[in-house]
């Protein structure tokens, strides 16, 4: 397996071309991917057709499927498939549920390394995802926010729920990659509805002000989707928001894409080339 690559922004992201994938080519896919999610956080494959099965198997690769709680989005018999899009029978919330800044199942015990999005149909405009580097912002922290930042342990709920009817889950804001140990703003927008420690009005300001900060524009790369992209990114790295959709009015409007994600840390092969050799 020998990819051509090339770098998808300055901030995140390298684009892999020249790649097939078949029932045997998984494992050995994976391995060289890995690296490159750990350096570049967003990893973009050109012109992969993967069936659902197909998608299923190689998420298998990199870690443990999660289930996803909304068994109506879930692909019969794949239920670690989901399929979102932006048909008629999809409601306002399954339509533009991710069209806000987030960190995938954060309000859960073991959140998701990896998340994968495949391209099944893409909208001749919008339908994009954008991706905010979230070790960029923790880096340009000036010395007084990193340290207050460092001090916080962030309290998620599902939703951003504040009504007790979902169990809450604590994540420090700052975190160190399980693999690469660089350290990053972590979940710091949407599911955050407190500080351990602190009364919701002395909380409620600081998780805005880092929201806001580590959510601007000079982080955010915005992945603009051609079909077939299989599109991968390291959630420790990065937050994530959908652009906000329309309902489809015919095939150049239409966005279908299917979902896979999973926990787990591989380490990289110690004999992987670097993207830049």
């Amino acid at each position: 397996m020998n990819p051509s690559t090339a770098p998808l922004s300055d901030l995140v992201g390298i684009e892999i071309n020249g790649v097939r994938l078949d029932a045997d080519s998984g494992p050995e896919l994976a391995g060289v991917l890995v690296p490159w999610l750990y350096e570049h956080a967003v990893v973009c494959i050109r012109d992969l057709q993967l069936s659902p099965d197909a998608l299923a198997r190689f998420g298998e690769c990199l870690g443990t499927l999660i289930h996803h709680n909304e068994e109506n989005l879930r692909l019969d018999g794949l239920p670690g498939v989901m399929s979102l899009s932006n048909a008629d029978d999809r409601d306002e919330r399954q339509l533009n549920g991710g069209a806000h800044w987030h960190t995938d199942l954060v309000h859960s015990e073991e959140p998701a390394s990896f998340t994968m999005l495949n391209a099944v149909a893409v909208p001749a405009a919008g339908g994009g995802t954008m991706f905010a580097n979230q070790v960029a912002a923790y880096e340009t922290l000036s010395p007084d926010r990193r340290e207050l930042a460092e001090s916080i342990t962030v309290v998620h709920c599902y939703e951003g729920r504040r009504d007790g009817s979902m169990p809450t889950f604590e994540y420090p804001l700052v975190r160190r990659h399980p693999v690469t140990g660089r350290k990053a703003l972590y979940a710091a927008a949407d599911t955050g509805i407190g500080i351990a420690g602190m009364s919701d009005e002395e909380a409620r300001p600081l998780l805005d002000e880092f929201a806001e900060y580590a959510t601007q524009p000079r982080f955010v790369y915005l992945h603009r989707y051609r079909p077939h992209d299989l599109v991968i990114w390291d959630n420790a790295q990065l937050l994530h928001s959908a652009e906000v959709l329309q309902r489809a009015e015919g095939e150049a409007t239409q966005r279908i894409m299917h979902r896979v994600s999973v926990r787990g840390w591989p380490q990289p092969a110690q004999n992987t080339r670097s993207a830049h050799g």
